[in-house]
């Protein structure tokens, strides 16, 4: 077997308020590599890298087959997801500093939750079938000038997939404490869920948007009776280690003019998130199993009652054989 890793688009100027669509290789596809370049003319903010402004820059990534969505989501839960699902992690460089540097980050969209799997891809398409579209910021770019995307694409040209992973979107917006609920798709496989909440535990206050989880089918709860916030978020562990070093760390210091001893790291990107897994070992042993259900829900506890935003990004294995 072989595999073709490619570029679609070099270095496409992009401006605010872009909408640019790309046809994608009609051969089985494992990923697709958004690359965004740019110089970046904001300093690091006290030793702290700049990766929101790079991650803002994309409010909407999709791939459509046929008009229909099997990817979509912000650049920031592209991220979370990329980390949590499927293990990747961007390599950018020149993110700290007072200089204007050259800068690039890329993001990760996946049609397996192993990259290069034959057996979980995208099945081999017609040509003007599956399209990535790429919804850029409105607004001024601030921070970032030359902005430059570069698209490249690996496909699995022997492959014969048996399923292909679909992620899309599920928001709600909740202006009272208490439980809320979210129904999830039916009648495929749910591998994980990826969970965002606006509000996290900070400073003195022990408020959460995602105050617990947990997952009801047919009004029983199955996998997850109970689990808070903070427990589910460390739990992430388990899959992957946390990306520290992307809001930096702190050295404890002995005076003002001196730095030593231990290291202490500060929030991550994944700070908001929480990861909810079912299929732990990728081989269906713990899937959450849709088919033939009339309800499948995850109900999560808002502790506040402000108005919060809550994301859930439902993990779908999508056997090829049901069609798409």
């Amino acid at each position: 077997m072989e595999f073709i890793h490619s570029i679609l688009e070099n270095d496409q100027p992009v401006v605010a308020g872009d909408i640019k669509s790309y046809d994608l290789p009609v051969n089985p596809l494992s990923h697709t590599l958004v690359t965004l370049k740019y110089t970046r003319t904001d300093a690091a903010a006290d030793g702290i890298p700049t990766y929101p402004v790079v991650i803002a820059l994309l409010p909407k990534i999709e791939v459509l087959y046929k008009g229909s969505a099997i990817f979509s989501m912000s650049g920031a839960d592209a991220v979370a997801c990329g980390l949590l699902v499927c293990g990747f992690e961007s390599w950018a460089h020149n993110y700290l500093g007072v200089a204007v540097e050259e800068t690039s980050f890329t993001f990760l969209v996946p049609m397996g939750r192993v990259l290069y799997d034959p057996k979980e891809c995208f099945p081999r398409s017609t040509r003007g079938e599956l399209i990535l579209q790429l919804t850029y910021m409105s607004g001024a770019l601030a921070g970032v000038t030359t902005l430059k995307a570069q698209i490249e694409t690996v496909e699995l040209p022997d492959a014969s997939p048996e399923q292909y992973l679909r992620m899309t979107t599920l928001t709600k917006t909740t202006e009272a404490a208490g439980e809320h609920d979210v129904e999830l798709p039916i009648g495929n496989p749910i591998s994980e869920l990826v969970i965002f909440g606006e509000v996290f535990p900070a400073a003195d206050a022990d408020d959460a948007t995602i105050g617990f989880v947990q997952v009801l089918i047919d009004n029983y709860r199955r996998f997850y009776s109970h689990s808070n916030f903070e427990t589910l978020h460390n739990m992430a562990g388990r899959m992957r280690p946390p990306p520290g070093w992307w809001f930096g760390h702190q050295h404890w210091q002995e005076a003002v003019t001196s730095l030593s001893g231990w290291q202490f790291p500060g929030n991550h990107l994944l700070k908001e998130y929480v990861h909810v897994p079912f299929d732990i070992f990728r081989d269906g042993r713990y899937i959450l199993d849709t088919a033939g259900k009339s309800d499948v829900i995850v109900r999560i506890h808002v502790d506040t009652p402000a108005k919060q935003d809550m994301r859930v990004i439902p993990c779908e294995i999508v056997p090829t054989g049901r069609g798409f």
